[in-house]
């Protein structure tokens, strides 16, 4: 009878944080790659608040931070300053686009 799979393993990665780190690498090499890696980011909210007016919604927050701050660890363990760079990345798009939604904005007028 086959072995039957915890839960826990449906994704299973052999552990090895030399491969982490270059598949990490690979991944940061690439805009879209980058792209992914910011709006799982910004899921995780690593660098904001957990708290929440209610409780039950600040300890679902918190995980959710607790895994953007591993996220973020594992991103500048594999490329220093990559963090800095992502967020460059965020602002840059994000002025891009209010860019573009003023000129849609003023095509309309």
């Amino acid at each position: 009878m086959p072995e039957s799979i915890p839960v826990t393993d449906f994704f299973f990665v052999p552990e090895s944080d030399e491969q982490e780190i270059e598949d990490l690498r690979l991944v940061l090499k690439h805009p879209a790659g980058r792209r992914l890696i910011r709006r799982l980011l910004s899921a995780g909210n690593a660098l904001g608040t957990s708290m929440a007016a209610d409780g039950h919604r600040t300890v679902y927050n918190e995980g959710l931070r607790a895994v953007g701050i591993w996220m973020a660890t594992k991103i500048e363990t594999a490329k220093p300053g990559m963090l800095a760079k992502l967020m460059i990345e965020s602002v840059n798009d994000r002025q891009a686009e209010n860019a573009k939604s003023r000129r849609r904005e003023d095509d309309g007028d």
